[in-house]
């Protein structure tokens, strides 16, 4: 009869020292795991950096193409704003402005309406400042209204050859009604007979006109006077 060499307690020692070994390579195959990670991590990261790097040098290239092209528009739109204001010059010295593009305006409608160019150019060049113009004198008449019963009145200028008149709205009173004179916050209208003609014009006074008679050019301001009259202001210089 044999005898049996168990032994419990190796056995539980053992048991332990499995254990032990068993914890010892989880651990270390939790370090690999982990280290391994760093290193992939640390690729990972190395690489993104130099992507990073490559982007940025792409970015600071095309950057500078965008300043280049900003100088380069900006040289083009100063060289424009310079262009343009010569431009603007060359057409303000072609086109008039003021009464030269008022008299250019009058010659081209005259010729479009059929006038002879010739006819224009020579009533253009006889044209010229007035001269030998007499000193203003003032006269007046009765402007006419709807209610006044008066007797006719006018200016007579020129020894009786220009005769000025006028008729008006009659100014209200008080109640409503009208009354004998004009009003002069309203139009007016004036009649400037003088040979064959007679001529009209309207408007709220003061009003200005001008009249050839013989050889003397008259002119008019026609002025609010004292009530129910219109002053007239006039001289006369030498025609044409």
């Amino acid at each position: 009869m044999s005898l049996n060499s168990y032994n419990p307690h190796t056995r539980y020692r053992d048991r332990a020292t499995q254990k032990m070994m068993n914890f010892f390579k989880f651990m270390a195959f939790l370090l690999i795991c982990a280290l391994f990670g760093f290193w992939l991590g640390k690729q990972y990261g190395a690489q993104h950096l130099i992507t990073l790097k490559d982007n940025v040098a792409s970015l600071e290239i095309e950057r500078d193409k965008l300043q280049e092209n900003v100088t380069e528009l900006s040289a083009k739109a100063q060289t424009a704003d310079k262009r343009y204001e010569q431009l603007q010059e060359e057409v303000n010295s072609i086109i008039p402005k003021g009464p030269m593009q008022d008299l250019v305006t009058l010659v081209r409608t005259q010729l479009e309406q059929g006038m002879d160019p010739q006819r224009l150019s020579s009533a253009i060049r006889s044209a010229r400042p007035p001269s030998n113009c007499s000193n203003p004198e003032t006269k007046r008449f009765v402007v006419k209204t709807p209610a006044y019963n008066g007797p006719t009145s006018f200016a007579a200028v020129a020894e009786g050859g220009v005769i000025i008149s006028g008729a008006g709205k009659s100014a209200r009173n008080v109640k409503g009604l009208p009354e004998a004179w004009y009003d002069p916050a309203k139009s007016v209208t004036l009649v400037f007979k003088h040979g064959d003609k007679m001529e009209q014009k309207s408007g709220v006074l003061p009003l200005r006109y001008s009249v050839v008679h013989k050889d003397r050019e008259y002119r008019f301001t026609i002025e609010k006077g004292a009530r129910s009259f219109a002053k007239v202001i006039f001289d006369s210089c030498a025609y044409p």
